[in-house]
């Protein structure tokens, strides 16, 4: 694992962090059951989606250069995989949807943290479950109370 933060890893954390505001501020739309909780079910959906679809999108460059112990092949599918799982995830009622994407986030922290550990940083990793719990916990809260 590597283990200095550089300026770019600060900057993505800032842009990271500040990813999660569209998250808790939709989560807090749609369970204050104010009037526009159905606007915000759509772009809450349709953030969850895009930022699956990014998120996976990482591992597209990894795949094509792998050389380490994780398989290029496996990598590149888990990258189309999860960004067409947000896709489809869009179609689904809204209780499956808010748990498609649960499903999803944790998958994709996992292939962070278990098989391309040592590509990132501690810091990146540190970041990464952070925000993970966090866009976890909205979608829960979306799931049990939207």
């Amino acid at each position: 694992m590597v283990k200095a933060t550089t300026k770019i890893e600060t900057l993505a954390q800032w842009y990271g962090y500040a990813g999660l505001m569209p998250f808790i501020l939709l989560a807090l739309v749609i369970v204050s059951g104010a009037g526009l909780t159905e606007p915000a079910r759509v772009l809450f959906d349709a953030y969850s989606a895009i930022i699956l679809s990014f998120m996976a999108g990482i591992y597209w460059p990894i795949a094509l250069r792998e050389e380490g112990p994780a398989s290029p092949v496996r990598i590149l599918s888990a990258c189309v995989s999860l960004a067409l799982w947000g896709w489809f995830a869009l179609m689904f009622p809204e209780m499956l949807r808010a748990a498609s994407f649960v499903v999803a986030f944790i998958i994709l922290y996992g292939i962070d943290r278990y098989v391309l550990e040592d590509r990132w940083t501690t810091t990146y990793l540190r970041m990464r479950m952070h925000l993970t719990a966090v866009v976890v916990a909205s979608q829960f809260l979306v799931m049990l109370l939207g």
